[in-house]
């Protein structure tokens, strides 16, 4: 018997096998970050938590397509982040890289992407990233380490701590926020007079602070993050250390394992408090519902980002990169605290940062209650110059 299929019965057939398989997501996002380890605890499973947030506020799909969030540790090792990033490209179809808060691996994962249609937002804040490094579809949500470095020391150095000893962690972005620090210091009239680097194995931080005591120093710059300035902070108290210490990244998750009589009249910027003001204060409550504590500025600008990505992928009606960033830079960002902020064509985003000192004790109303704002500083005042970029992008090199 001849069978004879008709283009309805092929069409039936097709439709029934396209039912049985899984749901494949338009819009994929692959979330690679520090899920362990000493930066885990700042951005981690709290940022994953902040993007899964703006997604639930799109109702989990954007212009009638899911989405889908990838999640993979990159260990802070670039071959590990690499790794896992190749194959979301490859494989996947991701299309957006987010998080990537590690400099050494976003270097990586930017060379990976160039030439991609890929978009990337990242935690790391390698100034090469918005300079050689930059990429036609990457965005910096932090600080870049030279914008960074001027909002920390400028103010300290006018206000007579003008002799800074350094304690760095052994990675890329130690290294380039020392340097970045060193000049900004330096061209303010102050001077570097020390500085040790500590290996990610670091425990004891006591002979570096005994060093730090006998340069004289005013000011000790943590080019560090996470446990390792939590540890520094801790045993400078037990050795009554008498110079400021200066942190570069400091969050209220650092402060809550410290102590805050451990941090005591610590001053610096931040990008995001979630204590600043009624929307601030609204955002950390919706947070706080579904994790253990307010937010960091890391977890906010998570949040910030993602829903700007998504308005860029309703607004273009799909997730090529190009026409993503034409956007993404074409649009203002609104932030949880009701300012906004703009991409620049390096990657750079400009935003006001808010000084903050730490709060006593006896200042403080309750768990979490660490820092009081203090003033403003704005954008323009401590970002790079685009007239000194590197960047391709912008000197059409």
């Amino acid at each position: 018997m001849t069978l004879r299929w008709t283009k309805s019965a092929i069409s039936a057939l097709a439709l029934a096998v396209a039912s049985a398989l899984p749901a494949q997501a338009d819009v994929t996002i692959g979330y690679l970050a520090a899920l362990s380890g000493a930066q885990a605890d700042m951005t981690g499973e709290a940022s994953l938590h902040a993007v899964r947030m703006a997604i639930e506020d799109f109702g989990g799909e954007v212009n009638g397509e899911k989405i889908e969030v990838l999640v993979a540790d990159h260990l802070g090792k670039p071959d590990v982040g690499l790794g896992t990033a190749r194959e979301w490209v490859d494989e996947k179809n991701v299309n957006l890289m987010f998080n990537v808060d590690n400099s050494a691996v976003a270097l990586a994962v930017s060379d990976l992407i160039r030439d991609k249609n890929v978009t990337m937002m990242m935690g790391a804040s390698n100034v090469k990233l918005i300079n050689e490094s930059c990429g036609p579809h990457q965005s910096m949500m932090l600080l870049d380490t030279s914008a960074l470095a001027r909002a920390v020391t400028l103010p300290q150095v006018e206000a007579g701590g003008d002799k800074w000893f350094f304690i760095t962690v052994d990675y890329s972005l130690g290294h380039d926020l020392q340097a970045q620090a060193t000049k900004a210091i330096e061209g303010a009239g102050g001077q570097v007079v020390g500085s040790v680097i500590h290996s990610p194995q670091t425990t004891d931080f006591s002979s570096f602070l005994l060093e730090a005591m006998n340069s004289g120093a005013s000011n000790i710059g943590m080019a560090t993050f996470g446990a390792w300035q939590n540890t520094i902070s801790k045993q400078a108290q037990e050795f009554g250390v008498t110079a400021s210490l200066s942190p570069f990244y400091l969050a209220i998750t650092d402060i809550h394992s410290a102590g805050l009589d451990t941090l005591q009249n610590v001053t610096g910027t931040i990008q995001f408090y979630w204590d600043q003001n009624d929307d601030t204060r609204a955002f950390a409550t919706r947070f706080q519902e579904g994790y253990s504590r307010p937010p960091t500025f890391t977890n906010a600008y998570a949040y910030e980002f993602t829903t700007h990505y998504l308005n860029a992928v309703k607004a273009t009606g799909g997730t090529d990169a190009d026409a993503i960033q034409t956007w993404l830079q074409d649009n203002p960002m609104p932030l949880i605290n009701g300012a906004t902020a703009t991409i620049r064509p390096d990657g750079y985003t400009l935003r006001d940062v808010y000084s903050y000192r730490t709060k006593t004790p006896a200042e403080s109303s309750g768990d979490w209650d660490f820092l009081e704002i203090t003033g403003t500083v704005a954008a323009d005042q401590i970002a790079p110059s685009l007239e000194d970029s590197a960047c391709p992008l912008v000197t059409g090199g």
